[in-house]
């Protein structure tokens, strides 16, 4: 299908309404966050898959072929939540693996029943955050070995000022906005 009218998207880098170009002509690959799943999503958390469906559904509808990405967040938040409500952390350490899984897999499930029910597109691919673990940790290894982050207090933080394509990002501008948080190191 040919493209009557240009799609113009506001770039937040430039601060301005530019007009979309692929990086591959007729080919458009969207990776958009997914659930945290330690609990039922509310409206609000919808929203966001809305857009994210809205905007995939003009994309196929201009005639581009879309590959949708939306990864499941099914580690660390749920167990630093209950850590930063003060839960006792040996009780949280003894939790077993089979009723974390379960857990994980009810939520997953809750969730894409939740986009059904709303009718949004099912993605692609639901990449899973404990599918890539190992490679999480070695790339945030590899940004503190070249000095694009830094251990402080048991987290490691992204050093903006290190990366030079930051420098243009409207909030680096703000005052303050010295760091950005990578992950919490776990090992």
């Amino acid at each position: 299908m040919m493209r009557d009218t240009p799609l113009t998207i506001f770039n937040t880098l430039t601060r301005r309404k530019e007009a979309f170009a692929p990086v591959e002509p007729g080919r458009v690959k969207m990776y958009t966050c997914g659930p945290t799943v330690y609990r039922y999503a509310h409206v609000g958390n919808m929203r966001s898959y809305l857009m994210a469906d809205w905007l995939r559904r003009l994309l196929e509808a201009q005639g581009y072929s879309v590959t949708h990405i939306k990864n499941i967040t099914d580690v660390g938040h749920m167990r630093q939540d209950m850590l930063e409500r003060g839960e006792d952390k040996v009780i949280a350490a003894a939790l077993r693996e089979e009723r974390r899984r379960r857990h994980r897999e009810f939520y997953t499930k809750a969730f894409t029943d939740d986009e059904a029910k709303l009718n949004i597109l099912a993605a692609h691919t639901f990449p899973r955050a404990t599918d890539n673990v190992a490679q999480m940790v070695e790339l945030t290894e590899t940004l503190v070995e070249k000095g694009f982050a830094y251990e402080a207090q048991g987290n490691v933080y992204f050093e903006v000022a290190r990366f030079p394509a930051t420098a243009s990002f409207p909030a680096s501008k703000r005052k303050g906005s010295k760091r950005a948080s990578v992950s919490r190191l776990t090992r």
